[in-house]
């Protein structure tokens, strides 16, 4: 008997369930199995038939979980059920393909020729900048955008001249999972030339209950962190022209 699985890469966007697009919708209201990551609110979950099968499989920042063998344990369970023909969630948050595992997954579907697509999401950082009216783009003023993980490899932030070189021109820099180092890198920024006028944005919670937005700039980032204990999921933009 032919193979009927199919196993839906959903990008679950930021949160709000009214943001999923109608693909994901469809997929979600029809799924067997929902492989889900640890930012799904249960409004989204609620969405999945009573009898579909979910399993929790988040990764958080210092939870004390091996990020690799979690991943290992997500395809196991991907080539599982698609051995047992079910229509199969892989539910994350944002967008698949934007700080994601995304990528391991495809591969490892074409690995073993398993039935598979990719349904896109909205990345947290363009649902900030349109709940919170920050421009990303803008005519004559911001030409580019750079998305970047605030996170240190080896005791350094990876590719930090470009951060600097894209704040330079008054682009954005949109940096994700990066509050827990913010005041280090803003130090960081400042010692490489960054000015210290540079409007700081940070989103917490987006298209959730209790949104909320912050501001400052990168001068005044360890005063205000040492002031206000941001929400998290939060995401931080930086830039010179980031208000209308």
């Amino acid at each position: 008997m032919a193979s009927s699985h199919l196993i839906s890469i959903v990008g679950a966007g930021p949160g709000d369930p009214e943001l999923l697009t109608v693909k994901a919708m469809n997929r979600l209201t029809n799924a067997d199995v929902v492989l889900y990551d640890a930012l799904i609110s249960e409004e989204l979950l609620e969405l999945a038939p009573p009898e579909a099968i979910k399993l929790y499989f988040g990764k958080l920042h210092n939870d004390g979980q091996d990020p690799q063998k979690r991943q290992d344990e997500i395809h196991q369970q991907l080539l599982y059920w698609a051995g047992e023909n079910k229509q199969i969630v892989r539910l994350k948050s944002g967008d698949p393909m934007v700080y994601s595992r995304g990528a391991e997954e495809i591969s490892f579907c074409r690995a073993h020729n398993l039935n598979y697509e990719v349904i896109p999401g909205i990345t947290a950082a363009m649902a900030g900048a349109s709940l919170f009216n920050t421009p990303l783009t803008r005519r004559g003023k911001n030409s580019m955008i750079l998305f970047y993980t605030g996170r240190k490899h080896n005791c350094s932030y990876p590719q930090i001249e470009s951060v600097v070189n894209v704040l330079k021109t008054g682009s954005p820099v949109i940096i994700y999972m990066g509050l827990s180092h913010l005041v280090d890198l803003a130090e960081c920024l400042i010692n490489h030339g960054v000015k210290q006028d540079i409007k700081v944005q940070i989103m917490c919670r987006i298209s959730q209950k209790g949104q909320k937005i912050y501001h400052t700039t990168i001068a005044g980032v360890t005063d205000f962190m040492q002031n206000n204990n941001p929400e998290t999921p939060s995401v931080v933009m930086m830039g010179k022209n980031i208000d209308i």
